[in-house]
C-alpha cells in the first residue's frame, strides 16, 4: 500500500508540523521526568509540610469552635473531620509521590537512541499517523500498532520501533487496499492550529521548565528556593503545634476518650 499525498503545496508543511508537534510533546514529557528526578522529592516534602500546616490550622479552628460552644471535644469526631477536610490534599500528595516514583524508575536514553528513535518514528508516522493515513482510523490492527509506536517513541525504545516498522509494513501489505489518496480538508486551518499548538507547548509547563533542567545555575537556584520554602513551612508547622499545645493546656477543652 502506497500513500498518494495531496498535491496541495502546503501538504509537506502540514506533515512536518505534525511531526514537530509530536517531537516537542515527547520532549516535554522527558523534561518533566528529569524535573521530577531533580526536584520531585523537595517539592513533595514542601507539599507534605504544607499539608501538616493546613491540618494544624483546621485543628485549631475546630478547637476554637469547641471552646465557643462549651469546650467538649470528641477525638473521633475530630479525626473524621480532618479526614474529610484533608481528603483531596492527601490524594494530591499520593499522586505526587507516585509520579516521583515513576520518574525515579525512568531510564536515561543515549544520544544515539534519541536520534535513532526520532528517525524511525518519522518513517512510521508518515505511514500510519492517523492525521496522515486515513486507513489507520479504520483498522484496529493499525490503531494498535500506532499506540505501540507512540509508547516506544516516548521511551526511545529503538528495538521496539525497528520491530514495529516490520509489522507496520507487513500489515499494510496484507491489507492490500491499493493506493490511498491523502487529501487534507481545510489544510490552512489545520496548519494554523498546529502552529498555535506548538507555540502553546513550548511556552507552558512542562516544556517551559527546560532551562531548569539544562542550566546548572538555574537548577541550583531552584533547589535553594525549595529548601528555603521547606524551612519556612517547618517553622510555621512548629509554631502551629505550639498553639495547639497551649489550647490543650489551657483547661478550656474537655477531651472525651471513649
Amino acid at each position: 500500500m502506497d500513500l498518494i499525498k495531496s498535491k496541495d503545496t502546503r501538504y509537506e508543511e502540514y506533515e512536518n508540523l505534525l511531526l514537530e508537534r509530536d517531537q516537542i510533546t515527547k520532549e516535554a514529557g522527558q523534561i518533566w521526568t528529569v524535573y521530577l528526578q531533580r526536584f520531585g522529592k523537595l517539592i513533595a516534602d514542601n507539599y507534605e509540610e504544607k499539608l501538616e500546616c493546613i491540618k494544624c490550622k483546621k485543628t485549631i479552628a475546630y478547637y476554637q469552635n469547641a471552646l465557643n460552644h462549651g469546650g467538649d471535644v470528641d477525638p473521633s469526631d475530630l479525626e473524621k473531620y480532618l479526614a474529610r477536610e484533608m481528603e483531596e490534599y492527601n490524594a494530591n500528595l499520593r499522586k505526587m509521590l507516585k509520579d516521583n516514583e515513576n520518574a525515579g524508575k525512568a531510564g536515561m536514553s543515549t544520544p544515539y537512541e534519541v536520534r535513532r528513535a526520532k528517525t524511525l518514528y518519522r518513517r512510521l508516522a508518515k505511514l500510519v499517523h492517523p492525521d496522515i493515513n486515513p486507513a489507520t482510523d479504520r483498522s484496529e490492527v493499525l490503531q494498535e500498532l500506532w499506540q505501540r509506536i507512540l509508547t516506544a517513541y516516548h521511551h526511545n525504545d529503538v528495538k521496539e520501533l525497528a520491530e514495529l516498522e516490520v509489522l507496520v509494513r507487513k500489515a499494510l501489505k496484507e491489507m492490500g487496499a491499493g493506493d490511498i489518496k491523502v487529501d487534507i480538508p481545510d489544510i490552512e486551518e489545520k496548519i494554523d492550529a498546529l502552529k498555535a499548538e506548538i507555540d502553546e507547548i513550548r511556552n507552558t509547563e512542562p516544556y517551559s521548565l527546560r532551562t531548569l533542567v539544562e542550566d546548572e545555575e538555574a537548577s541550583a537556584k531552584k533547589k535553594a528556593e525549595l529548601e528555603e520554602e521547606l524551612a519556612s513551612y517547618q517553622k510555621y508547622h512548629h509554631e502551629l503545634n505550639d498553639v495547639i499545645m497551649r489550647m490543650l493546656a489551657s483547661g478550656g477543652l474537655k477531651i472525651y476518650v471513649q
